[in-house]
C-alpha cells in the first residue's frame, strides 16, 4: 500500500451508500457542450454509486457492430443542431448533495465494461500529423474489436471516410465505403478508458467538449481506467458530474485525433470531499499521482503541470518548493496527454512509493 496524505473515502462505511442507474437515452445525454444550467439526469449522494451508461460518437463508423436499438435511438432523436458546438456525447448531469463550489469531487471508478466489442478510430483532420502522414488529406476510419477477456484489441476492418467528418452523428452505411483488411498481424494492448469526464464548468453558457479545463472534460489520459480515482475541482451547487468518449485503446498524445471510440458501462463512487482542494483534475492510481494541466501552447503546459506537481508536494507532502523542484527532477515524470484537443495535455506523474510514512 503506497504512502498517500489523504485518509480515502473508502475507509468510511458504504452500508448507506445506495447503486444508482444511469441509462443513456435521449433525455440523459448532452451532446457536444457542457453547460451548467442543464437539469440533473440523476441526483445521489456524497458515497453513493452509480452505474452510468455511455454511448459514444463515433458509432455511426460502423453502425453494423457499433449500434443497438438504444444508441440508434439517441441518434435519430437528438437533432442535428443540438449536437454542438463538439463532437462528444455525454451522460449526465449527476447531482451530487453537499457538493459547493470550492469543494472536490472524488470519482472512483470502479469498474467499466464495454457495451459492444467494437471501436473506432479517426486518423481526423485536426490530427497532430493529418497533413503529413494523411495521403491527399484523405480521413480514415479503423474499427478495432476487443477480445472476450478485455485484454488486446484487433484490427477488424479500414476504410476511407467519405468527404469530411464534419457531421456529428453521421450513420454510414456499410455498403457507402469500401471495408478493408488493415494492421495485419497486429495487435493493440487494451486501455479502457474515459477520455472525457468533470464537473459543469463555472460560466454560464454552452461550452465545446474539446477543450479540457480546470473542471476536467476531454482530458484523454487513458490511465483513467477502473480501480483509479479522479478529483475534480467543483464550480457549481451540486457538481453537475457528465461523462463519455469512452475509449478501448490510445496512446499518450492521442496522435491521429482520436482513440478506439467506444461505448462503454461504468461503475463510479462519487463523494464531496471539503478537507483538500485542488485547482485543476488530479488522477491517483496504486502507484502514482497524475497532475494535468492545459495550454493551446504545449511547453506551457509542462510549465503549468510541473508547477501545479510542486504546489501539490508543498501542500500535502510539507516539503519545501526547492526540495519539490529536485525531487520532480529525478523521480518525476513530465508526459504529454493528448496534442490534439485544442488545449494541449500534459501531465507530471508523481511515484508514491518515493513517500514514506512518517514515523512517531
Amino acid at each position: 500500500m503506497r504512502y498517500s496524505p489523504f485518509k480515502s473515502s473508502l475507509a468510511s462505511s458504504i452500508k448507506d451508500a445506495s447503486i444508482h442507474s444511469l441509462e443513456a437515452t435521449p433525455d440523459t445525454v448532452h451532446w457536444g457542450h457542457w453547460d451548467r444550467s442543464l437539469s440533473p439526469s440523476i441526483t445521489v449522494k456524497s458515497g453513493d454509486f452509480v452505474y452510468v451508461e455511455t454511448v459514444t460518437h463515433h458509432a455511426g463508423d460502423a453502425p453494423d457492430v457499433m449500434m443497438d436499438d438504444g444508441i440508434r435511438k439517441i441518434y435519430e432523436e437528438i437533432p442535428e443542431d443540438e449536437r454542438a458546438p463538439g463532437p462528444h456525447l455525454l451522460t449526465g448531469p449527476i447531482y451530487v448533495e453537499g457538493a459547493e463550489p470550492g469543494d472536490i469531487l472524488e470519482v472512483q471508478i470502479m469498474d467499466m465494461e464495454p457495451r459492444n466489442p467494437y471501436g473506432s478510430n479517426l486518423s481526423a483532420p485536426w490530427g497532430y500529423l493529418f497533413n503529413e502522414v494523411e495521403m491527399h488529406e484523405q480521413e480514415r476510419v479503423t474499427i478495432y474489436k476487443i477480445d472476450d477477456k478485455g485484454q488486446w484489441l484487433t484490427p477488424a476492418f479500414g476504410y476511407q471516410y467519405p468527404g469530411s467528418y464534419n457531421v456529428n452523428g453521421r450513420i454510414l452505411k456499410p455498403d457507402e465505403v469500401t471495408r478493408e483488411e488493415t494492421m495485419q498481424h497486429m495487435q493493440v494492448p487494451a486501455r479502457i478508458h474515459m477520455g472525457t469526464m468533470g464537473t459543469a464548468p463555472a460560466q454560464d453558457g454552452k461550452f465545446s467538449t474539446i477543450p479540457p479545463g480546470h473542471f476536467g472534460g476531454n482530458v484523454d489520459n487513458w490511465r483513467i481506467g477502473a480501480d483509479t480515482t479522479m478529483y475534480y475541482p467543483v464550480f457549481n451547487k451540486g457538481a453537475l458530474l457528465s461523462l463519455g468518449d469512452a475509449h478501448l485503446a490510445q496512446g499518450d498524445s492521442e496522435l491521429d485525433g482520436t482513440g478506439v471510440e467506444a461505448s462503454v458501462n461504468t461503475l463510479l463512487r462519487v463523494t464531496v470531499r471539503k478537507d483538500f482542494s485542488f485547482t485543476q483534475p488530479i488522477l491517483e492510481t496504486d502507484e502514482h499521482w497524475f497532475i494535468h494541466a492545459f495550454h493551446e501552447n504545449l511547453e506551457e503546459a509542462a510549465r503549468q503541470a510541473s508547477l501545479a506537481a510542486i504546489d501539490f508536494l508543498e501542500k500535502y507532502y510539507k516539503k519545501s518548493r526547492r526540495e519539490a523542484y529536485s525531487f520532480l527532477a529525478v523521480a518525476g515524470d513530465l508526459q504529454i496527454t493528448q496534442v490534439v484537443n485544442e488545449n494541449k495535455g500534459m501531465h507530471m506523474a508523481i511515484p508514491k512509493e518515493a513517500f514514506l510514512p512518517e514515523r512517531s
